[in-house]
């Protein structure tokens, strides 16, 4: 039975705890993963497999963007906020109709299984990196 959805941040954050720990997914896991998420656990673990989350890490600050690549697009994922550019995020989300994408869920399996590509850019190109996510107004 799929617990409530207002348990999904608190879902994740145990079962990615339980990932680093074994160092792999595992079957059991797995199927505890798509019990909870349903088809949206189809589609993280997809992702996930095919390498399409990438982190990126700006230095000297150390300030990390996350990169989840979906079927229309590349997002950008916030893990500390649960925050994701796609539209799921924002007529789902922001609904109150789920607390995560399948992309966040991507981004936060990845990085428990530390299966993602890693990316360093110097703080100067901060901007220019995530001007591609911010909406120009005229």
């Amino acid at each position: 039975m799929r617990p409530r959805d207002h348990d999904e941040v608190r879902f994740i954050g145990q079962i990615c705890r339980e990932i680093e720990l074994k160092k792999s997914l595992g079957k059991e896991i797995g199927k505890r993963i798509e019990d909870y998420f349903g088809e949206r656990s189809h589609k993280a673990l997809n992702l996930v497999e095919k390498g399409s989350v990438k982190r990126c890490l700006f230095k000297p600050s150390g300030r990390v963007i996350w990169e989840v690549k979906g079927r229309k697009s590349t997002y950008q994922v916030m893990p500390n906020t649960n925050f994701c550019s796609c539209d799921d995020y924002y007529f789902r989300v922001m609904n109150s109709k789920k607390q995560l994408c399948y992309h966040i869920i991507a981004q936060r399996i990845a990085s428990a299984l530390g299966k993602f590509e890693r990316d360093e850019h110097h703080d100067r190109d901060y901007s220019k990196i995530t001007r591609k996510w911010k909406k120009i107004v005229k």
